[in-house]
């Protein structure tokens, strides 16, 4: 079949911007997102807190979720104080026997190594945990309210640098600050809207049925895999953006 339009080549192509007007974009847009989010933060805390006991109180007696304010930064934070539920001897023991033959089985998977992988991961993490509520059940040092805190500052350090990260990324294609400037809010507002959601089910988890999940969901759930949907959305954004500009010759440098 032959082809009706050919477009020019990627190849020996470079943006057509000069490296001070790629910093000073970069800083028009990274920038004053970040300190909206330094400025907002105590409030956008406050609303979750309160989003969050609403949802949960329903399902604890009255009065055993309060919202505790600290100082953080340049304004207060806000989390949900919540009272956890430790392990019982019996689950301890399910849950060491269920993660240590995960981690046995799951490396001589041939099919599907990809989820073979990621379910070793969360295996290991929980065969962690297990170990050291069957051995050390009495020195566990964290809380609920305390995981609960944990969670509200990764957050906010994850919204702090989300700016910059994708304004790294961004900064070197063609189109004008306003798009580029939408896509990054976007993801603020995505990532806030998640983080509350997940927020809610962390804490109904490791109060109702134990705090042995904390680290399952904080490292393998939590706001450290956050940079999934950032990478899918900027994906997203740098596929259109590539199919709209394909047979543009104005928005490139040729090399030579």
């Amino acid at each position: 079949m032959l082809k009706t339009i050919i477009y020019y080549h990627r190849a020996y192509r470079k943006i057509a911007a000069s490296r001070g007007t790629l910093a000073r974009e970069f800083l028009t847009i990274a920038l004053p997102l970040s300190l909206l989010m330094f400025v907002a933060y105590p409030v956008i805390t406050r609303w979750m807190s309160l989003f969050t006991q609403a949802v949960l109180e329903k399902y604890y007696p009255p009065g055993s979720i309060e919202i505790i304010r600290q100082p953080f930064f340049l304004g207060d934070v806000s989390f949900v104080g919540i009272p956890g539920t430790n392990p019982s001897l019996p689950a301890t023991v399910v849950n060491l026997a269920v993660s240590l033959a995960l981690t046995v089985l799951l490396p001589r998977v041939r099919k599907g190594k990809n989820a073979a992988i990621y379910l070793f991961y969360l295996a290991a993490i929980n065969l962690a945990s297990s170990l050291f509520f069957l051995f050390f059940h009495s020195d566990f040092p964290y809380s609920a309210t305390r995981f609960s805190e944990l969670y509200v500052i990764t957050e906010i350090s994850m919204w702090i640098f989300i700016p910059f990260i994708l304004g790294m990324a961004i900064v070197l294609f063609p189109p004008a600050i306003l798009p580029k400037a939408t896509m990054i809010a976007a993801t603020l507002v995505y990532s806030i809207v998640i983080g509350a959601l997940r927020y809610i089910l962390f804490l109904f988890i490791v109060t109702k049925f134990s705090v042995l999940y904390m680290a399952l969901l904080y490292f393998a759930f939590g706001p450290l895999v956050d940079f999934i949907y950032i990478v899918g959305i900027f994906s997203f954004y740098s596929n259109r953006l590539a199919v709209n500009l394909r047979g543009s010759i104005k928005a490139w440098k040729w090399l030579y």
